[in-house]
């Protein structure tokens, strides 16, 4: 379905957005569309949708199969690798590995979207039992700790205009007013990473640092996420201080080697976090499963 920038369902339409409504809508559905299902998810008349497709097909940003279903197209993913971030994803991608090495759980890159979270890259979790997400994946981003490790370098007066005063949640550990948020912000600050257990799924913690732009503001995060049972006090400091120091690499290699501004220079210094102790076992659950050779299984993305 479209996101909150949509023009849906109670804004002014004009070709372009209409276009990028059905765009979104393709993307966000785990398989091709027909005809009928994107114009009743846009809420739109039929004859005004084919038209949309049409265009978007002859563009190549749509791609229409056999079976007179539609998809997302090839030009959409080279249009979207053009984007500034797929920089920092592929210069993260190796920190990410390494990080999965070290802490033997899964990691994932988020960027932040107004309100929102996207994950750009997973490195998947080596363990039985993990978490699970997806590339491409958007959150609420106070649900998550990568959206509270970067909204954690924003002002309080960005986060007003940002946020509502009541909030929307997932589970009931979720943050539920702008007054709690301000309160958690201030608490990622203070000790230079973020933490969110419960939130977006009972089930499910994760632990996230930012990376820091030379402005201060975070350009992207990295977290860890693992079933809750696992994230003892002592595991909390130590993947704190692993993700810290990925996420200062990750910096200071953006700002050497890319025409994209992230840099160190001016960042507050993080706090290290103590040393790491065993994990242990946890059991699965809808957010938490077993891992199966045969099945693709990623990462939480926040």
């Amino acid at each position: 379905m479209p996101t909150h920038n949509s023009v849906l369902p109670n804004r002014r339409r004009s070709s372009i957005l209409s276009g990028l409504d059905a765009l979104e809508c393709l993307a966000a559905s785990d398989r091709p569309l027909s005809l009928g299902e994107v114009a009743a998810r846009l809420q739109m008349a039929k004859s005004s949708v084919h038209e949309l497709l049409g265009a978007l097909t002859m563009r190549g940003y749509v791609e229409r199969r056999g079976d007179m279903t539609y998809a997302v197209g090839t030009k959409a993913w080279e249009v979207g690798c053009r984007a500034g971030f797929v920089e920092i994803g592929r210069v993260a991608e190796p920190y990410l590995a390494e990080l999965v090495r070290e802490v033997q759980e899964g990691a994932s890159l988020a960027v932040l979207d107004g309100a929102h979270t996207v994950c750009i890259q997973i490195a998947e979790s080596p363990q039985v039992v993990r978490v699970h997400s997806g590339v491409g994946e958007r959150n609420p981003a106070h649900c998550v700790s990568t959206g509270l490790a970067m909204l954690a370098t924003r002002s309080d007066d960005e986060i007003k205009q940002l946020f509502p005063a009541a909030l929307p949640t997932l589970t009931s550990k979720s943050l539920a007013t702008r007054a709690e948020l301000l309160r958690e912000l201030q608490r990622v600050r203070e000790r230079g990473y973020a933490v969110s257990k419960g939130a977006w799924h009972l089930d499910v913690a994760g632990v996230a640092a930012a990376i820091i732009g030379a402005d201060g503001r975070a350009v992207a995060a990295v977290s860890v996420a693992l079933p809750r049972p696992r994230l003892t006090s002592a595991r909390q400091a130590q993947l704190a201080r692993a993700l810290v120091d990925v996420t200062q690499a990750i910096a200071r290699q953006l700002e050497r080697g890319s025409g994209i501004p992230p840099s160190v220079a001016s960042a507050r210094q993080m706090p290290r976090a103590p040393s790491p102790i065993s994990r242990p076992p946890a059991a699965g659950s809808p957010a938490v499963r077993p891992h199966r050779a045969a099945a693709a299984q990623t990462p939480l993305s926040g």
